[in-house]
C-alpha cells in the first residue's frame, strides 16, 4: 500500500457526478431502478437510494485521492460484521455491503483522468443524535453499543488498517501544522497546550496499549437511535475513519461528543465509560489517559476545523454543516481544560469499579 498525506486527501476536489449519473451507475452495475437524494461528505461523495419496491441504500462514491486497499479494506470490515452478526448473539446493526450484478463489493468510475472507487450499502433505520443532548441513560447504552462493536471487530485484520488518516489521533501532533488557520491567540494556545499534554502522558504509552481495529468516529451523526426509544441505540454508520489504533482512542473519540456545557463536564462521559467498561472492562492504564485522549480529540477537531474553513468555498455545504455541528468543541475543551486532570481520573475510575463487567 502506497503512503497517502491525508492532508491531501481531503483538499483533493470532492467526487461530483450527478444524479442522473449516480441513477445510471445503479441501473448499469447493480440493476436497481432508484431514485436519489445526495447527502453530504467530509471527502468522498454520497446518494441516499431508493428502490421502486421502497427499499433504501446508500451509494458511496470516494474520493480519487483514497488508496484503493483502504477502499477494499472498508469493505472487508462490512463483510466481517455481517458474517460475526450471523454467529454471535450481540449483532451489530450496520451497513450491509451489496454486491454488483457481476458479484463484485464495488465498482469503478473513471472521470476526468482520475478513478473513483464506488459501492453500494443498505441504508440503516433510526435517528441520528445529531445536535441534541443525550439523556445519562442513552450515553450508558452508547457506550454498551461501542464495546459490542469493538468486540466484533476485535479479530478483524486487514493489511491497509493503518493507512495514513487525518482522524488519526495517533498522529494527532500533525495538527500543529495546521495552528495558523486557528483565529484568536487563545483559542490556538488552547489546541497547543492540549497536544503538549497528548505528546507527553499519552503518545509514549500507545505502544504498550491493546489495539485492534475502531471505528473511530462514533459522533451524533453516526449513531442512530430508535424513534421509539429514544434512549437506545439502533445502529452505526459511516466507517470511512475506521483504523487499526489503540481501543481507548476508540472510547476517547465518542466521549469527546458528549458535550455537556452546563454543570458538571464529565457527567455524560461518566455514564458512557461505564457503560462501555460494563462490557469491555479498560485497563487502569487506558483509564489514566482517557480525559487526556478526550481532550486531544476536541483539540485535533478545532484545528481541522479551521483548516478546512481556509481552504474550502465559504459555500460549502459540509464545511457549513461542520461550523455548526462542531462551535462547541472549543467551549467544551476549555471546559475540561480547567478539571484537574487527577478528578477526571477518579471519576473514570470510580465509575468503571461501579459497573458489572460483562465477560466476552
Amino acid at each position: 500500500m502506497h503512503e497517502t498525506d491525508p492532508l491531501a486527501v481531503i483538499a483533493t476536489d470532492k467526487p461530483d457526478f450527478s444524479d442522473a449519473e449516480a441513477i445510471e451507475f445503479i441501473s448499469r452495475h447493480y440493476n436497481l431502478d432508484v431514485s436519489v437524494k445526495p447527502l453530504l461528505s467530509e471527502r468522498d461523495q454520497n446518494f441516499q437510494l431508493t428502490a421502486t419496491d421502497g427499499r433504501k441504500y446508500v451509494l458511496k462514491i470516494a474520493n480519487s485521492g483514497e488508496d484503493p486497499q483502504v477502499a477494499d479494506f472498508h469493505n472487508k470490515a462490512l463483510l466481517h460484521l455481517q458474517t460475526y452478526g450471523e454467529q454471535h448473539q450481540d449483532h451489530i446493526n450496520a451497513p450491509k455491503l451489496q454486491l454488483t450484478i457481476d458479484g463484485g463489493t464495488h465498482f469503478i468510475i473513471e472521470s476526468a483522468n482520475a478513478q473513483h472507487i464506488a459501492r453500494v450499502v443498505s441504508f440503516v433505520a433510526g435517528n441520528p443524535l445529531a445536535d441534541r443532548l443525550p439523556s445519562a441513560l442513552l450515553c450508558r447504552n452508547m457506550g454498551v453499543f461501542l464495546a459490542h462493536l469493538g468486540r466484533a471487530l476485535r479479530d478483524f485484520t486487514h493489511p491497509a488498517s493503518s493507512h495514513s488518516l487525518l482522524w488519526d489521533m495517533q498522529q494527532a501532533l500533525a495538527v500543529r501544522k495546521l495552528l495558523q488557520h486557528v483565529p484568536g491567540e487563545a483559542t490556538s494556545q488552547l489546541v497547543d497546550v492540549t497536544l503538549c499534554e497528548f505528546e507527553e502522558l499519552a503518545l509514549p504509552l500507545f505502544p504498550t496499549l491493546r489495539a485492534q481495529v475502531i471505528h473511530n468516529d462514533l459522533n451524533p451523526d453516526n449513531v442512530l437511535i430508535d424513534p421509539q426509544n429514544q434512549d437506545a441505540v439502533t445502529g452505526v454508520i459511516d466507517f470511512g475513519d475506521m483504523l487499526q489504533a489503540p481501543l481507548v482512542i476508540d472510547v476517547a473519540v465518542a466521549a469527546s461528543y458528549l458535550r455537556q456545557l452546563d454543570g458538571n463536564p464529565l457527567a455524560l462521559i461518566a455514564e458512557f465509560v461505564a457503560g462501555y467498561h460494563s462490557v469491555v472492562a479498560l485497563t487502569n492504564a487506558e483509564i489514566d489517559i482517557l480525559f487526556t485522549l478526550i481532550k486531544t480529540r476536541l483539540a485535533v477537531s478545532i484545528g481541522i476545523l479551521h483548516w478546512r474553513a481556509a481552504l474550502r468555498d465559504e459555500n460549502d455545504p459540509y464545511l457549513a454543516s461542520m461550523l455548526i455541528a462542531e462551535s462547541s468543541a472549543e467551549v467544551f475543551l476549555q471546559r475540561l481544560v480547567e478539571v484537574p486532570r487527577e478528578n477526571a481520573i477518579r471519576t473514570f475510575r470510580s465509575v468503571c469499579a461501579s459497573v458489572d463487567h460483562t465477560k466476552p
